[in-house]
Formats: C-alpha cells, structure tokens, sequence
C-alpha cells in the first residue's frame, strides 16, 4: 500500500488548475530539502493588503482566550444590540490579543487593511451573539457554542483506490454552532477578493467532509471575504455531502498529476485558462512546453464512476465546489509566490495569551484583577525546574510542563483519534506512554495495555507519595484512587489467566443493529475472516494456507452461532465438515492437508500446547472493562512474557485484537458523541504492526483498530522508536503525535512529512536529533497555538517505572497486592 501525504491549501491550488500542482510537485522534488512548494494567490496593485497572516493569528488567539474569559462573559450578558457588543469585543481584542505598540510599527495600508478585516469580523459574531441573546440563550451557553468548539485542525487519511491511501491535513479557520441554524458550521475567512469563490469553496467543502468523519458533525459552510470588499459564499450539509465525490476525484488525480510530475506514469493534468494570464508558468511558456495545449489532459474519474453505480445521486457533471471560476470572476493579475511574508511580523503584533479585561460598560462594575498565585511571577528564571504549583488550575489531561514551567495539557477526548509516542531507545517514550495512561484513567477511561516485555505491568504499584512533588500529590492520590489495576497472563497463573476458549463468533443478533444489510454482511464476513487467518496463522501447518483460510471460513459460517463456539467444535467440524452439510469440501481443500489442519487443531484442545484455550477467565470485553465496585476505573494490563514462545504471543494478540473489534461493532453504540470507552496501549508497536511487506498475524487485525476504533470511541496508543517502522495506515489514522529524541537523519525526514502542513519545514524539527532525554514536542487535534512546536517533559509519573519483570517477579507482586481475585468474568473451558 502506499500512502500520500497533501494538506488543504495544495487541494485548492490543484482545484484553482490542475497544472499549478503538477509544478509545484516539480519544485517539491527540485528543492531536495523536504520543503513542500505550494503557490499561493496574491493580489498585485493599489489595493490596501489584507494581511491576513495577522489577521488568522489574531482572530486564533481573540477565539482561544475568549472561550474562558469572564470578561467576554460579561459582555454577552450586558449585549442590548450589536453596534455595542461590537465595540465592546473590539475593546477587548486591542487590550488581549494585540501588542498596539508594534501593529503602529507596520505599514499604514496594512494597518488599516487588518483594522477594516477585524470589525467586519466583529460585526458578523455581535449579530449572531445578540439575536441568540434575544431569542433566551443564556450568555455562558452562547459563549460556549460560540468559542469552546477547538475542533479546528482536521486529518482524515482517504482511500482512493488501487491500494493508495491519501493523508489529508489542515486547520479550519472557525466552527462552531449557530443557534439561528440548530447546527454546526464552518467559515473559512479571506482577506482577498472574491476572485476565485468556487476554489475557496472546494476548500471548505474538504474541511465539512473532513470534519464529520473525525468529529460526526454535518456542518453547513461559509466562505466569508471580508476585505477589501465584503462578500459570502455558502453551502448547507447536503450540497457538501452530494459532492463529495468530486473531493475524492480531485484527491486521487492529484496523485496522478504528481506521479506525471516526476515521470512515474500517472496522468497529465488539464490547464485552466481563467488563470493563464496571471501565472508564471505561461509567462515563461513552461506550461505549454512540458504539458501541451491547455485542454490536454486528464482527472481520475474511477471514484466518481463507482458512486454512479451505487445509484447514491452523485451528479457526473461538474459541481460549483469544483468547477473552474467564469471569466468574470478572476482578473489577470494574480500572480504566485511560494510563502507568505506576513507571518513573522504577525507573530511579532499579536500578544501571548495574557487577558486584560473588557472596559467597563456603563452601569457595570470592573472586576479586580486576580492576585498572582505563588511561584508565577515573571522573576522565574527561564529552564528552571517547571512550578508545579501552576498546576493548581490545570484542566485536562496533564502531561508535563514546558521550559517556563508552564503546564502542557491534553484534552481527553483527543484519545479517540489515536496517539502515537516516537522516540529513540532511552529517549523517554515508555515514560511518556504510561503517562498518557494514567491521566486516562484519571478521566474516567479504561485503559487495555499489552505489555510483552514487562516494562507496564510496573504500573500495578504506586509511586511513594514521598516522592511526588507536593503541587502533584493531589493528582496522585486521584489516580489510586480510581485506578483497579488488573495482571491479565494469558496461558500461564502469574496472574489473572485469560482463556481464548470459547470464541466470540459474530450472531446474527449481535449485528442486527446494524441497518444496513451489505453493510451488516461485511461485518460477519470480516470477523469470520479474522478468525480463521488467526487459526490458520496459530497451527502453522504449512502447505496451501490460503486453502486453509477458506476452508476454516466455510467451517465457522456454517458453525451453530447462537452460543459461544468452543474448539473442539471447530476441530469436529473440519475433521466431519459434512456433518455441517458442506457438500464439495474436496473443491476448497485437499483431504490430507484438511486432516493435518485438525490433527494441528486438536493439539490445542487436548495436548501441551492447549494452555491458550483451557482454565482462568474467559476473553470478555464486557467483564474487563467493568469495574469492580463505582469510581473505579480499570487498568488491565495483559502480560504476553509468559507465553513460550513468539508465535504464540502473536495469535494472542491478534485474537485479542479481533475479539476487542467484535466487541466495538457488536456492543458499542457509535453515536455517542465524543465519548471515550478504551484506551488500547501497545507497547513495541514496530513488532506487532511492522512497516513494509511483512505480515504478522496481528497486523491486519490491530490496522483496523486503528481505521473503525474512532468511531465507536476505542482510542490508541502506541509506543515505537522510529517513524519508520510501524505500518503507514496506523500513523495515517493517528491524529494526535509525541516525538521524543530521534537518531536516524530518516527519522526526521519521516517527521517533517508528518508536520508540513503549510509550506516549510517546522523549526523544531532538527532540534529532534540528539533532544535531550524526556524532551518531546507534540501535535494533536486544536492545540493551541502558542504550544505548536514548544518543546516540554513529561510530569512525574505516579507509578513504578522500573526494570522490565520476569513472570516470577509478576507472580509474586499480583500476590502480595491481593490481585488474584480481581476481575469478573465466566471460566473457560
């Protein structure tokens, strides 16, 4: 499989003309420097600037502080109309989010462009907030639906055919929910003329479809253009929805035109003459020459094709999202640069995110400000061991502090769309890992650790409260308080044993709950499938194992599936598989290779090798995950270094893993918003999920934990020392990345692929190679902005972090910590 990577602002370039994007592709690969090239539309002449670097990264941070701010709150409350809701915002934004002092500085054009930008701005959200007050929104409602959705960033890989996946990222400008609507919505803002609407639109089309596949949200979209004419272009859902076949068209022929670009086959892509007049590529007369005359070429139509079949409404003809702008809508002098000038000096304007208050409105008080707690005045010294008394108001998932002792947090719900923990041997990452786990389990989720060589199952014992730091200890003892860990040993008693036997196959009652009937088939199909590899894989029979999977498959289908299934019911029935009626066995299997398979089998119901499947508790996801008494949360950690050998603790795995992906679709309701029911940690991922072409059993089955888990709620998180190792489809689908010290110059070159999103390569980057021990810098879903590459260490962690333990060392804590009873669930066979 091959995965591509592209961000949003390539998709409107490609959408604007196919052609600019199969130059910029040319760039890319001339450059040689990991830098992704992508032209960017200007407006050239008298007209004032938009700035509009300033003006996203103001408006990001007015977004961020207003959500929490009381003094927003109370303009909201005191709104009567919208000219004083505005000016009071407007208030507001000068003291928090601008340093007035440096914007004097910049050019008067540019000043007044970025001032006419924000009040229309200000105006549009002073409208909304006051016809919501009128109609008896409560103001802390209005300012949440408002400010607290931070939903912003997208990154959703798609699957376009021929085994190629595209990884898709970006950042939305605002979404949030209108009560005019009953629904979200999402506005991209431009601060350049309404030239190219339909491109603009497209853009925004790919963020709506984006947005519900991560966060289930059916949003309406707005381009808004606020300078230097005001103008709006929108959509509802369900003109986004109809056309999403034409975002995947343009996704899958951009792989083509790239593929063109660098002589690897592919399509050459069509020109569109709405923008020859303005492009650097016709000037020089490179267009022509290297691609021919403009109405040359071609677009990927297969996906758009398969939709026609499927009888799903998908219009054949060109949408507005995606067709070329009319001439009437574009001028000729646009021409293209490769990166924005603005952004440095636009950092230099906008303020940290200290908030001053609103001036007071008339009849209203001004609060006084709150004193400084201790230990948070500006004398601390710079890389001082961070304050842990700033963590008096942390809220969310606390993961440690940056250099100025400021307090790094996770919002829990970003667990559902997968973490992954990079670094080096002895870079931290284990660490990191199991605090990512423990602040889980603080929230509420359980957590399901496979630990094959011992270094989790430490997380049984607690830290001495001695050596917590004091500001910590409350936090600490929240953790043993909630936490009811539990030793799973799967084959052995060093711990909980855990038996295979029975299997969970998939009843046509489980899945009723599933509408659709194709859809409900494919289910069955898969888990059925699932299985019979992860038997096959286990009995290592040699000979024709795709004969051997089919046959096995045929078995379970016909298998009686109102009760568990156990082994020996499977052995029986490959051994008299016309007792089932399967006619024309001999059509899917040789008879020796059939009874070799069940002699295979039967080892494991009555010989040596049968621990997998006979004494202690039952695979039950159900019992696992249910505490033991309320406001417990369970911490199961299933230990796989007592196993004999690793063919055995592959199929475990990947038994585990499907049997944790029958529970998910069998058991979970996946409309449960953005609830978090499991954390599954697996350490060593590179083991279990290698890159490349090899196949272990459990690859397949944790891959498509990965893919589904978001959707019912089922978060992952993984452990692995380079980028490069574990298969692409699990990083594609992992939204949420900490990257520790790396070593290897590949390493880095794999992570500026994961963190270009716009343009250049992220500063941090190199500083990577050769980071100090416990260093990382993270990236997930609608981080704030002043912590995108800030580099910061992991917190203290509450639990034993030592050496990895023998069997014998886990048998003799689960003893003395009085764990062998712990957990519920039926006895195998």
């Amino acid at each position: 499989m091959r995965l591509v990577h592209v961000n949003v602002t390539q998709l409107r370039v490609a959408a604007t003309c196919p052609r600019l994007h199969w130059f910029d592709t040319r760039a890319t690969a001339e450059r040689q420097d990991g830098r992704k090239v992508v032209s960017r539309i200007w407006r050239k002449g008298g007209e004032a600037p938009g700035c509009g670097a300033l003006f996203h990264t103001a408006v990001e941070r007015f977004n961020a502080a207003a959500r929490s701010s009381d003094e927003v709150l109370g303009a909201l409350e005191g709104a009567r109309d919208a000219e004083g809701l505005q000016q009071a915002l407007m208030r507001w934004f000068n003291g928090a989010c601008l340093d007035l002092d440096a914007l004097a500085a910049r050019p008067v054009p540019l000043r007044l462009g970025f001032i006419s930008a924000v009040q229309v701005y200000m105006e549009e959200l002073a409208r909304l907030a006051v016809h919501a007050r009128a109609a008896g929104l409560p103001a802390a409602e209005l300012r949440d639906q408002l400010f607290a959705d931070s939903r912003k960033r997208v990154d959703v890989t798609f699957h376009v055919g021929d085994d190629v996946h595209v990884h898709v990222t970006g950042a939305i400008d605002y979404v949030y929910f209108d009560p005019r609507l009953g629904k979200h919505r999402i506005v991209d803002y431009k601060l350049t003329p309404a030239t190219s609407p339909n491109s603009d639109l497209f853009q925004v089309f790919t963020y709506a479809l984006m947005h519900h596949h991560q966060h289930g949200t059916r949003p309406d979209v707005a381009v808004f253009y606020l300078h230097p004419t005001r103008s709006v272009r929108e959509a509802r859902w369900e003109e986004v929805e109809a056309k999403r076949g034409k975002v995947h068209e343009l996704i899958a022929s951009m792989v083509a035109w790239s593929d063109h670009a660098l002589g690897a086959g592919g399509l050459p892509p069509p020109g569109d003459r709405t923008y020859c007049d303005g492009c650097k590529h016709e000037r020089s007369g490179a267009c022509v020459a290297a691609l021919g005359h403009k109405d040359r070429g071609s677009w990927d139509r297969r996906w758009t094709a398969l939709e026609a079949t499927r009888g799903d409404g998908v219009d054949e003809s060109a949408p507005a999202a995606a067709r070329a702008p009319a001439a009437s809508e574009t001028t000729a002098d646009e021409p293209m640069v490769d990166d924005d000038p603005e952004l440095e000096a636009a950092l230099a304007v906008v303020k940290p995110a200290e908030r001053p208050e609103l001036a007071p409105a008339p009849g209203r008080e001004k609060k006084a400000p709150a004193e400084a707690p201790p230990g948070r005045g500006p004398t601390a010294p710079p890389g001082a061991r961070p304050p842990e008394a700033r963590t008096a108001g942390v809220t969310g998932m606390l993961l440690g502090f940056d250099d100025g002792g400021a307090p790094v947090c996770l919002d829990p719900a970003v667990l559902r769309t997968h973490v992954s923990v990079v670094g080096a041997a002895g870079s931290g990452k284990t660490w990191m890992a199991k605090i990512i786990a423990e602040e889980a389990l603080r929230a509420g989720v359980p957590v399901l650790a496979i630990d094959p060589q011992g270094d989790l199952v430490q997380m049984m014992e607690a830290r001495p409260r001695a050596d917590v730091p004091p500001a910590l200890r409350r936090a600490w003892e929240e953790l043993q308080e909630r936490m009811e860990p539990r030793i799973l040993t799967p084959g052995s008693s060093h711990g909980l044993r855990l038996c295979l036997d029975p299997l969970r196959l998939p009843s046509a009652s489980e899945l009723s709950h599933i509408a659709n009937p194709a859809l409900r088939a494919e289910e069955e199909e898969g888990l059925l499938v699932a299985v019979a590899a992860n038997l096959v894989s286990l009995c290592a029979c040699g000979g024709e194992e795709e004969s051997q999977r089919t046959f096995l498959y045929q078995v379970l289908r016909h298998l009686p599936r109102a009760a568990p299934v156990r082994l020996r019911d499977i052995v029986a029935a490959v051994s008299a598989p016309e007792d089932l009626g399967m006619d024309e066995v001999d059509t899917l299997i040789r008879k020796s290779e059939r009874e070799r398979l069940a002699r295979r089998l039967n080892t494991f119901v009555q010989g040596p090798s049968a621990r997998l499947f006979t004494g202690g508790t039952r695979l039950d996801f159900t019992e696992l995950l249910r505490p033991s008494r309320p406001g417990r949360v369970p911490l199961n950690i299933v230990y796989l270094n007592a196993l004999s050998n690793d063919d055995e603790k592959h199929f475990f795995l990947a038994a585990l893993a499907t049997e944790l992906y029958r529970w998910m679709i069998t058991t979970v309701d996946a409309s449960t918003g953005g609830r978090v029911n499991l954390l599954f940690y697996i350490d060593e991922a590179r083991d279990w999920i290698p890159a490349g072409g090899g196949k272990p059993p459990a690859k397949q089955p944790l891959i498509r934990l990965f893919t589904q888990g978001r959707k019912y709620g089922v978060g992952c998180l993984l452990c692995t020392q380079s980028p490069r190792s574990v298969d692409y489809n699990v990083f594609g689908n992992t939204s949420t990345k900490l990257i520790g010290r790396l070593e290897a110059a590949q390493d880095v070159d794999r992570v500026i692929d994961w963190f270009t999103i716009e343009g250049g390569v992220p500063s941090w980057v190199a500083a990577r190679k050769g980071a100090e021990k416990g260093s990382f810098v993270a990236r997930w879903p609608d981080m704030p902005g002043e912590l995108a590459g800030r580099a910061f260490k992991g917190r203290t962690l509450f639990t034993r972090h030592a050496g990895a333990w023998s069997p014998d060392r886990v048998e003799k804590a689960v003893t003395e910590a009085g764990l062998r009873g712990v957990g519920a669930g039926g006895e195998g066979g």
